[in-house]
């Protein structure tokens, strides 16, 4: 099938949404389907943002811009110029199925929405309280959410999100991983010493300040934290993380294997995010290399990790230190850990969760769409 895949979010940023996105379209071309990714292009781009540009496999439109979005910052883009080239773009691939994630964000995926002519259907991630910006638009985004043909979620507490505002028929197809690129990730360097891995954009809603706060509780065990990743809060962090004088080593961003081989290496991963996760894919990513997983107790995380992670209250450093303090002192239940959160990953692999899109794409083909 010649299937078109909206991001809202700017494709060379690292966040859950885009990482679901280009796993998606990698497994899909991989099962003989034709892919075009369209997504945002980034600020830093030199282009001019009414110019379509095509780079490696995402058809680039606009020029995002970051707004305060779920206690995050989302890189979108809008208005009548990146509508054009949604338009444009659209006429000229003529796809058998459009589909859009988070087709009710005011980016492309939004955009997209109000101008697809064809069959499309939509993936719903977010799970935190929408704004009222829902209930004043909710006649107009009613008459734009009933355009798909297949209503997708990828957890229960997204589906209980949307529900609230736009009733009507969810299918639950939760975040893929291609759990193989990293059950096989060589391990990469990470000095000496038991590590504790945080992975994730630097924003208030991803605890990062809450994990340093427990590592001063972890100095005699001689751990170190590393934190990969950039973000808004990222000076915040590092002033905390040098006045409580803890052992830590901030190493950017990393993408692809490097992101695989950083989760082997580490001791234990932990996500001690404050709420806003509607899945986790992380933790699955983790899981897929064999590190153990310590995270909030959020209903996202728990429908995600089963009994395979060790989850704690959120928003507290000390219960967050002794659950850490219990996999770091314990080669065992570690080595448990890592097994079981091997054989759940595997419930997320995106060779069985292709079947089920493959099929959603069908349906909407043969009439589903709008």
């Amino acid at each position: 099938m010649r299937i078109a895949i909206v991001c809202p979010y700017a494709w060379d940023r690292f966040g859950g949404v885009q990482t679901h996105v280009k796993a998606q379209a990698a497994t899909l071309r991989a099962r003989g389907h034709e892919i075009t990714v369209i997504a945002p292009r980034t600020w830093r781009a030199p282009r001019p943002p009414g110019e379509i540009e095509q780079i490696d496999e995402a058809v680039r439109i606009g020029r995002a811009v970051s707004i305060p979005a779920n206690g995050s910052m989302a890189p979108i883009t809008f208005g009548p110029v990146a509508a054009a080239g949604v338009r444009r773009t659209l006429a000229e691939l003529r796809p058998d199925v459009v589909h859009l994630h988070e087709p009710l964000i005011p980016s492309l995926s939004g955009l997209a929405l109000l101008n697809v002519t064809g069959p499309c259907v939509g993936t719903f991630h977010a799970s935190s309280e929408a704004s009222a910006a829902y209930w004043t638009a909710r006649p107009f985004l009613r008459r734009a959410i009933d355009r798909l043909g297949v209503r997708i979620v990828v957890s229960e507490a997204a589906r209980d999100l949307i529900a609230r505002y736009f009733p009507g028929d969810y299918e639950v197809i939760p975040n893929g991983v291609e759990v193989a690129r990293f059950s096989s990730a060589q391990p990469v360097d990470l000095g000496a010493g038991r590590a504790v891995l945080f992975l994730g954009r630097f924003e208030r809603r991803k605890g990062l300040e809450v994990l340093i706060q427990a590592m001063t509780r972890l100095r005699d065990l001689e751990a170190k934290l590393v934190v990969a990743g950039t973000g808004p809060e990222e000076r915040a962090c590092r002033a905390l993380a040098g006045r409580l004088e803890i052992d830590v080593a901030f190493i950017g961003e990393v993408h692809d294997d490097l992101k695989a081989g950083t989760f082997a290496a580490a001791d234990v991963y932990c996500a001690p995010a404050l709420g806003g996760e509607s899945f986790g894919i992380v933790l699955i990513e983790a899981m897929s290399a064999g590190a153990p997983v310590v995270c909030s107790d959020l209903p996202g995380f728990r429908a995600v990790a089963g009994n395979a992670a060790l989850l704690v209250p959120a928003n507290d450093p000390g219960a967050l230190a002794d659950g850490l303090r219990g996999v770091l002192t314990d080669d065992a239940r570690a080595g448990a850990m890592s097994e079981a959160g091997r054989t759940r990953a595997m419930q997320f692999d995106w060779s069985r969760l292709a079947a089920s899109l493959e099929d959603v794409y069908v349906r909407a083909a043969a009439g589903a769409g709008p």
